[in-house]
């Protein structure tokens, strides 16, 4: 395993910037998170690492070994991608051998190694099958597994369970989990996903148009964004965002009252609420009036959207089977405690 450096790395097309003079290190054995939305460039990023891409400048570092030159076949990483790329003919067994085959890695050290893979994919009853015989779930695992063979220094994942349903999403990112778990490896995950990325990262990285916007682990990210951008990606359902406007006793939001916070900075301009933060009381007792909208019923939560004057929505989510109806008046108490600020430039100034 390696350290894996980006130093001051763009990509071009033509005159259109792709990423932009980016910096970035990712340690030995980390579960690294590249996010954002489409366009941003993380799927770019993780090509030009992979070799898959040439950088128009910059340096890539795998152990402190300059492999920008390099290709994909000399940096020793494996990569998964969103399509398993299985061939249909070979059983399990042969499509995780192929690679070390071409290799001319001896057979008693392909069989060892492809035996150790199924044991830690949990694929022994499934090596002589055919890739239609299996689940989607399992072929993303024999995909997964052809990768691990390789005993590369790093694994590469783009959107690799982008294919699959949400049931099965839920199970594989369980089982790459516990396969970091196991391996230790370093391994760089790309998805548009926040769901996956909080779940699976020990850092995240999130993009947006080829530049990074902030990196950390998923809480920092979650409870200290850098910018509004970067609040309103990562969370589900995502934060709500108000106006305000500064005044004597604390901040006067745009679509209701005043909410006391005398030690407001001069500059805030929006004020951000994630929907856990957020308390519906009897009209007149909160921060926002407003009229239930639409209720969402999840079981083990409510989401009730709640509409105000002036077209502001906000979404509430409030535990278990709370009973609310379509045009019930209600008031809506922001935890004061909870709140993100932002200046007018959308960075975070608490």
């Amino acid at each position: 395993m390696a350290v894996i450096e980006l130093k001051n790395v763009r990509k071009s097309f033509g005159a259109l910037d792709i990423i932009r003079g980016l910096d970035l290190r990712i340690e030995d054995g980390e579960f690294v998170v590249f996010v954002g939305p489409s366009g941003s460039g993380k799927s770019t990023l993780l090509r030009l690492v992979a070799g898959l891409e040439e950088v128009t400048s910059g340096q890539i570092l795998i152990g402190g070994e300059d492999v920008t030159d390099l290709g994909p076949a000399d940096r020793a990483l494996s990569m998964v991608f969103q399509s398993y790329a299985l061939y249909p003919h070979k059983t399990v067994r042969a499509n995780m051998a192929f690679g070390l085959e071409v290799a001319r890695t001896p057979r008693a050290e392909i069989e060892r190694r492809v035996q150790a893979a199924a044991a830690s994919l949990r694929l022994e009853n499934y090596l002589d099958r055919k890739p239609k015989e299996l689940s989607g779930g399992q072929r993303q695992r024999v995909a997964i597994g052809r990768a691990i063979v390789r005993d590369p220094v790093a694994f590469l994942f783009d959107e690799p369970l982008s294919n699959l349903d949400a049931a099965l999403r839920a199970e594989m990112r369980i089982e790459i989990a516990r396969l970091h778990q196991r391996l230790g490896a370093t391994m760089i995950y790309v998805t548009h996903d926040q769901v996956e990325a909080m779940t699976l990262a020990d850092k995240i990285v999130v993009l947006k148009d080829g530049a990074i916007q902030q990196i950390g682990s998923p809480i920092e990210l979650y409870e200290k964004p850098a910018n509004l951008f970067v609040a309103q990606f990562l969370g589900s359902p995502k934060m709500n965002v108000y106006d305000v406007a500064p005044v004597a006793e604390g901040l006067k939001i745009a679509s209701g009252g005043v909410l006391a916070r005398p030690s407001a900075p001069s500059d805030t301009a929006k004020l951000g609420a994630r929907p856990e933060h957020i308390a519906v009381r009897e009209p007149g007792q909160g921060h926002l009036e407003g009229r239930i909208d639409v209720v969402e019923r999840l079981g083990s939560d409510t989401y009730a959207y709640v509409a105000h004057d002036g077209g502001q929505l906000t979404t509430v989510r409030l535990p278990g089977n709370v009973h609310l109806h379509v045009g019930q008046p209600v008031s809506l108490a922001l935890d004061s405690e909870q709140l993100h600020l932002f200046d007018r430039d959308a960075r975070s100034i608490a």
